[in-house]
């Protein structure tokens, strides 16, 4: 990287002048700064060096909303996140091939330029583009949830099966109703789906229009992904 290159240049150079004036006298120095010691003599001409360096070797690039995707690094993560909202850290370091630690630090530059934003789900921090608003959110926050395989079958189910009890819903995907609870629960919350107690004292569940597309986008994208799996 640049500034890093910048910095080990800067470090020589400090240490060249620093060697070259300790091997001058004591009195010629003197003589030409009274009062200055070798050493604060160094020291003063580093930090004028490093100073002329900051401003003729390119400097210190701060991370702008202008500049933040010209790394690829970013530009990648971005349109990751741009295809496949929702997903949490360590799915977009092992698809993209970074490290967590390399991944998120590039996240929390495009969080702080307003390019991304994070929310928690079911204890993972999710990511999905500003760009798009609430509807953008909404799609990161179905996809994450629609994600978890039992989660997928459930919301799939219904689609095809609307108005079914959770009772129905596990004996037909063969799962514990106390499982299929838990994913009716976030999927309600998403508004992925809608209970309706009106003829029943348990209540059914129906597919609302953004759990039906949410199925239908998840589905086009397993088919096409060309990356690792999730």
């Amino acid at each position: 990287m640049d500034l890093r290159r910048n910095a080990v240049v800067f470090v020589l150079l400090g240490w060249m002048l620093f060697g070259f004036v300790s091997v001058v006298s004591a009195s010629s120095v003197v003589g030409l700064i009274e009062g200055i010691s070798t050493e604060m003599f160094a020291i003063i001409v580093f930090g004028v060096v490093l100073i002329i360096a900051l401003l003729t070797v390119g400097g210190i690039k701060y991370v702008t909303p202008d500049n933040v995707l010209d790394t690829s690094v970013r530009k990648n993560l971005y349109e990751y996140i741009d295809e496949y909202p929702g997903s949490h850290l360590r799915e977009i370091a092992r698809e993209l091939d970074l490290k967590p630690s390399n991944a998120a630090w590039h996240l929390r530059k495009l969080e702080q330029t307003n390019l991304i934003r994070s929310r928690s789900i079911g204890g993972k921090k999710v990511y999905y583009l500003v760009d798009g608003g609430i509807a953008a959110r909404k799609e990161a926050v179905a996809e994450s949830i629609l994600r978890n395989d039992n989660a997928f079958k459930i919301m799939d189910y219904l689609s095809k099966h609307p108005g079914k009890h959770l009772l129905e819903i596990a004996h037909a995907l063969d799962l514990n109703h106390h499982t299929v609870k838990w994913h009716i629960k976030k999927m309600y919350m998403a508004e992925l789906v809608e209970g309706d107690t009106s003829h029943s004292k348990y209540p059914v569940y129906y597919p609302t229009e953004t759990g039906i597309s949410s199925v239908q986008q998840l589905i086009v994208k397993k088919r096409k992904k060309p990356r690792k799996a999730a």
